[in-house]
């Protein structure tokens, strides 16, 4: 009983830190992205505010990510959160932002989608050649 004891000891934190492993992004998918931001409408109290497309960059590197909006650009720090067969979940913390943008990276096209914060539409986002 001892022994059976001692042998779940040492497995069971083997077994938790290999679930809580996330896979980090690779090379080959730091490199910058542009794509175009669609128009969509802000509805206040009384009036309807109509915002025109605008041009979006998303740069990956190792340790950063900068998006670029219009004349708007953002700094901040990414992580993985989960790694499917074909794409990364990204969640991107920026700075002076109190929420995350998340960011799909699909391996098979080699595409990025941003979610948008409502109001703002997703948008997709290609490598800059």
């Amino acid at each position: 009983m001892k022994k059976i004891i001692i042998g779940l000891f040492f497995l069971l934190p083997l077994c938790s830190v290999s679930q809580t492993k996330v896979a980090s992004l690779k090379n080959k998918f730091l490199k910058t992205y542009i794509g175009e931001l669609p128009s969509y409408s802000i509805i206040s109290d009384t009036t309807v505010i109509e915002v025109e497309k605008t041009p979006i960059k998303i740069n990956l590197t190792k340790t950063a990510i900068i998006v670029e909006t219009g004349k708007l650009q953002k700094k901040g720090s990414y992580h993985v959160l989960f790694k499917g067969n074909n794409y990364y979940v990204l969640d991107a913390f920026f700075e002076g932002d109190i929420t995350s943008e998340r960011i799909i990276v699909n391996e098979r096209n080699k595409t990025i989608v941003r979610e948008g914060i409502y109001p703002q539409p997703n948008c997709t986002l290609k490598v800059s050649k």
